[in-house]
């Protein structure tokens, strides 16, 4: 059975990630998508960028791009743009690892793909920013369960200088009462505080979008690549022009339409997790 056929696992995560990123905020999966998953994104999204260079064309209706420089190329709204995009949001694995952190079904909030390139006389400072109160949380079982939760994968093979994800280790829980740019100043006089992302292409990064986090500095001369999908209960709205079209939806396949449009938002079940649960394996 494929990987896009099969059904979401739950509890994705093994007690060891699970408790990685109740402490830290956010987990490493190395090699969740396959070469020639990573291949596939990888030309889909070089595609797009070179159409649009060359022509202003866009991929399809409802996606935008919320940058176009030389630097950093990003195209937003994916499910509808190409079936590889559609089936990294829709992968199982990674559905799986957002449900077990919102506590029940969910519902894409955001999805986006990125090119990103070394910046000339970069000035080494981080955009460090959250995108959410860590309020928005509840805690069963002694874990912490959050309502917004990304999973991003580097479509290239990051070691130190390639710019991965950077983020503030342990920021999830810290409330908005402490102003962001203390907690900042107070981790860059601690760099043990200070985590990046260095993993083979295809290796998924889970946090939690309360956790302090930035764009890497590139210091190398290679493209950056990356897609990212972010995931909320289904009773949620999802962002501004983020919102798939009801055709788009309707031809959908059930299993994946409240995951698209919320659509069981009324029928919303808590699921339960302990610390000491194993991993689901689904069958081959």
């Amino acid at each position: 059975m494929s990987a896009a056929a099969q059904p979401n696992p739950f509890p994705a995560l093994t007690p060891a990630q699970r408790l990685h990123i109740e402490i830290y905020g956010y987990v490493i999966v190395e090699n969740l998508l396959s070469a020639a998953e990573v291949n596939g994104l990888k030309d889909t999204l070089y595609e797009i960028e070179d159409r649009f260079r060359t022509s202003g064309q866009m991929p399809g209706p409802n996606c935008f791009n919320t940058s176009t420089t030389e630097q950093f190329f990003r195209i937003d709204n994916l499910p509808h743009l190409a079936p590889t995009f559609f089936d990294y949001v829709t992968h199982p694995r990674i559905v799986g690892m957002a449900q077990e952190i919102i506590g029940g079904p969910a519902r894409l909030q955001q999805s986006d793909a990125h090119i990103r390139r070394p910046v000339p006389d970069q000035d080494g400072r981080y955009g460090f920013h959250r995108g959410i109160n860590p309020a928005y949380d509840h805690t069963e079982n002694g874990l912490y369960h959050f309502s917004f939760v990304k999973a991003l994968t580097n479509l290239t093979d990051l070691g130190p200088d390639d710019g991965g994800t950077t983020v503030i280790a342990g920021t999830h829980k810290v409330p908005v009462d402490v102003p962001q740019e203390a907690i900042v100043a107070a981790a860059m006089d601690d760099p043990s505080m200070i985590h990046q992302v260095e993993a083979p292409a295809g290796s998924t990064l889970l946090f939690y979008e309360s956790l302090i986090h930035a764009a890497g500095i590139i210091k190398s001369q290679k493209d950056r690549l990356l897609i990212l999908g972010g995931y909320m209960p289904t009773m949620f709205q999802a962002w501004n022009g983020q919102e798939p079209s009801a055709e788009f939806v309707a031809a959908a396949e059930p299993r994946h339409q409240a995951l698209l449009s919320g659509s069981d938002r009324w029928s919303w079940q808590r699921q339960h997790r302990s610390l000491a649960m194993p991993v689901h394996k689904p069958s081959e």
